[in-house]
């Protein structure tokens, strides 16, 4: 065994300046296309809810321009000031919104949707009312790039508990319930308007909000700094508007990687395992969403696995996307899942690599672990901290202590992920370093110490919502329109 620690990976900003911190890095660089073509520079943001929860979203956005001030904290470095945005500051664009990109969902309209009887029914219906707003939004002369979902207390009170989403972070397979997922419910509801959504509790308005207690006591949410919402909610939509707010930092050098992470979900009727997959082109995060075949059991561990012509398609067609996209096929693959790779997944992906001359593969087996390491005091250990226990297999803290943040930032005792590769291209070092950096590329986000590295959490959102768009029905390419 050989223990080492990796240093916090550096994003690239705006002028091919660098950071290990996003919201420093943009306070002090800029998004990483600004100033480029095609970088947003006017961003238009729909509203649809409530009267008050309407209003109260578009004050937020006024309010966004001006900036708020740090939260009085002992680590000035993990709750930083947002300093406002306009041209010239943080994000070098404006958002912003009026009447007419706005929809007032009826008071009585509300009532009655409280009103339905039985969960399924309900979440049914306000996916129908919704949506039907959003799509009136889509078709006015000046339409949203982003849509705000701001949902009333009575719909969040009645929606909810309304996930089927019952796996966690070790199951492969995301799991059908007797209910429906009202967040990838309406998200699959909207692909075809190609508008993204983003839903927003009253509290992201107003912190002083009440919310009913039962929905406090079912909910890991907690009322963030305005600092803080301001950072995470305009990062996600600046991506959501077609922005890229940073990128990996790349050595020249280095081969031209194709990202692609694979996670399965259970059809509605619970009868068949579909892949998901999320390709992450390369160090950018740009990616096509993929929609795998079905899912067989494996003689080996009596668990679902792709067959081998399914994971040679899968492959083939990822790889296509990329030659698509950069005019030439990648010099290296990655390819990361929650479960082992049996033979048949093995000889399908190989095959499809063969195919095209590509001299390096590797497949990573990512799965949290329970083995902890233990440091003296009462912090856990660093994010970064490795743990090799073979050539090929080694345990990754990507959660932990932060140096950057002087403090772990954490609520439970952090898991490390077991890293197995069942392909090595690169030094297994190398693999740790990249999976450490990718889990920085969650643009929900700006606190970048995520658990999973962003090709297993964009897989897992994509099944979340492609469970309910038909086969054969078109679905929305980029994975804005499903975080």
């Amino acid at each position: 065994m050989k223990l080492t620690h990796l240093s916090e990976p550096k994003l690239e900003f705006g002028g091919a300046f660098r950071h290990p911190d996003i919201r420093f890095g943009i306070m002090d660089y800029g998004p990483f296309d600004a100033g480029m073509e095609g970088a947003p520079r006017r961003i238009k943001l729909g509203i649809v809810g409530s009267a008050e929860t309407v209003e109260g979203t578009a004050k937020l956005i006024e309010r966004f321009a001006t900036g708020f001030p740090a939260k009085q904290s002992r680590q000035p470095n993990l709750f930083p000031p947002f300093p406002g945005v306009d041209f010239e500051t943080t994000f070098r664009c404006e958002f912003i919104t009026s009447s007419e990109l706005q929809r007032v969902m009826p008071p009585r309209e509300i009532a009655r949707l409280a009103a339905i009887p039985g969960q399924r029914e309900v979440t049914q219906a306000t996916v129908e009312t919704i949506s039907t707003e959003i799509s009136a939004l889509s078709e006015r002369t000046v339409k949203p790039d982003v849509v705000l979902v701001a949902l009333p207390v009575e719909i969040i009170e009645r929606t909810y508990n309304a996930r089927e989403v019952v796996g966690n972070d070790d199951d492969d397979v995301t799991e059908a319930g007797p209910t429906l997922d009202f967040r990838g419910m309406l998200k699959a509801a909207c692909m075809r308007l190609r508008l993204p959504i983003q839903l927003l509790w009253p509290t992201t308005f107003d912190p002083s909000f009440r919310i009913p207690r039962k929905l406090k006591e079912s909910s890991e949410r907690r009322t963030q700094d305005p600092a803080t919402i301001a950072w995470n909610l305009l990062t996600a939509t600046y991506y959501k508007a077609g922005g890229l707010p940073w990128r990996l930092s790349r050595d020249a050098r280095q081969l031209r990687t194709s990202f692609v992470g694979l996670s399965f979900y259970r059809s509605l009727d619970g009868e068949q395992v579909h892949t998901s997959t999320a390709q992450m082109f390369d160090e950018r995060g740009e990616g096509l969403i993929l929609r795998g075949g079905r899912m067989v059991e494996s003689e080996e561990d009596r668990k679902p696995h792709l067959t081998a012509s399914d994971a040679y398609e899968l492959l083939r067609n990822s790889l296509k996307v990329f030659r698509d996209q950069h005019g030439h096929w990648p010099a290296r693959v990655v390819l990361h899942k929650t479960s082992r790779f049996d033979r048949n997944e093995l000889d399908g992906f190989h095959k499809a690599i063969d195919e095209r001359d590509i001299d390096y593969a590797d497949f990573v087996w990512v799965q949290k672990s329970m083995t902890r390491l233990y440091r003296l005091g009462v912090y856990p250990p660093l994010r970064g901290t490795l743990l090799r226990i073979d050539k090929d297999q080694a345990l990754l803290y990507t959660r932990g202590s932060v140096e950057f943040f002087r403090t772990y930032p954490g609520m439970y005792v952090p898991r490390p992920l077991m890293l197995r590769c069942q392909a090595l291209g690169q030094p297994l070092q190398h693999v740790a370093e990249e999976t450490l950096a990718l889990t920085k590329m969650n643009w929900n986000n700006t606190q970048f110490d995520n658990g999973m590295p962003i090709t297993i959490a964009a897989a897992r959102h994509v099944g979340e919502v492609l469970k309910y768009v038909p086969e054969g029905v078109e679905i929305a390419p980029r994975y804005s329109f499903y975080m």
